[in-house]
């Protein structure tokens, strides 16, 4: 699927944002020992898109939704992948 025929998609669209807010909301939750044990993510910047999603629904861009599938999720995947792992293991 490419960028136009994900903004035609209105059923896939809402399953793409509704995603993206339950991991936004996971990324809530990792608060407290997320950026210690992964300093380089941009924890408020997820926060945030979370919270627009949520609230300025009216105005999502699906440009932006398509690069953040395109581009952060791969990366955010892994970590959170790590972040499933106990503490130790990472080691």
């Amino acid at each position: 699927m490419d960028l136009d025929a994900y903004s035609q998609d209105e059923k896939t669209k809402s399953a793409v944002e509704r995603k993206i807010q339950i991991l936004t909301e996971a990324v809530i939750r990792l608060e407290s020992e997320g950026p210690e044990r992964f300093p380089d993510i941009d924890w408020k910047a997820y926060r945030g898109l979370g919270n627009f999603l949520r609230h300025s629904y009216h105005r999502v861009s699906d440009e932006i939704v398509w690069d953040t599938i395109k581009e952060d999720l791969p990366s955010l995947r892994a970590i959170a992948e790590k972040a499933l792992l106990p503490p130790q293991t990472l080691r």
